[in-house]
């Protein structure tokens, strides 16, 4: 099937993150459920998701690259992203009708502040750590599981279905990014979203032809977990769900 043009287009990734509550709506877990765990966000950006994970007394880790950054450069840089993409959204008015773009900011920003207050301490205890895909710098197996969230997949190339233009993140790029994930991961990796952003919404080629290949290897399994994530895009259909990625026992 010929993709339509996609929903949202933009020239830069954006730096921007989302709450604990935003990952249980896209990956169907609870904070309550991942005790007793290690957890990997990757990448976490400034999402919340780690210190709250950490205040619920979970052993969370983020990783991203802008890590290398201080906390005024990455609040500063987080601003400057959030305006930018509510700014490019507001210019697609036709596919993000349902969505309050007020709202949707405010949201990003309590993400943020969230991140920010645990930011230096979690640094220093080694909860934020600066890497980036596809080399990970921790041993094999070293997560329970691990949670990626839009980095794949939504960065492709507009022509593969993603937003991003000139995008580096091509095919092998996410064949090598979710190779590297599992291999630090004991039990499952979530990655979110698996659909273009086009109009209607199609399982993303690439997250088609990895799945093939992983299960072919016989060492994993892998299964679509429908999501209640709302992304504002009025593209999004029944296949909206997160990738589950489980290494066979």
């Amino acid at each position: 099937m010929q993709m339509s043009a996609p929903t949202l287009r933009l020239d830069a990734m954006q730096f921007f993150g989302r709450l604990a509550s935003d990952y249980h709506a896209m990956f169907g877990i609870t904070l309550a459920a991942l005790r007793g765990q290690r957890i990997l966000d990757c990448p976490s950006g400034p999402c919340s998701f780690v210190a709250e994970a950490v205040a619920a007394g979970i052993d969370a880790v983020g990783v991203d690259p802008l890590y290398i950054h201080t906390q005024a450069e990455l609040r500063d840089r987080c601003e400057s992203d959030i305006a930018g993409t509510i700014k490019a959204m507001s210019e697609h008015g036709d596919h993000y009708s349902s969505l309050d773009l007020i709202t949707y900011a405010d949201s990003k920003r309590t993400a943020l502040y969230g991140f920010l207050a645990d930011y230096e301490e979690g640094k220093c205890a080694g909860r934020y750590v600066a890497a980036s895909l596809p080399l990970l710098p921790f041993a094999d197996r070293s997560f329970d599981q691990t949670f990626s969230a839009h980095l794949l997949v939504t960065y492709s190339t507009p022509e593969s279905g993603g937003i991003l233009t000139n995008s580096p993140f091509t095919e092998v790029w996410h064949m090598a990014a979710i190779t590297e994930m599992l291999r630090v991961t004991k039990h499952a990796l979530h990655v979110y979203p698996t659909t273009t952003r086009t109009s209607p919404a199609l399982r993303h080629p690439y997250l088609e032809h990895i799945v093939a290949r992983l299960q072919a290897s016989g060492e994993w399994t892998c299964r679509y977990q429908p999501s209640t994530y709302h992304r504002g895009d009025a593209a999004q259909n029944l296949l909206n769900a997160s990738l589950v990625i489980e290494r066979v026992a």
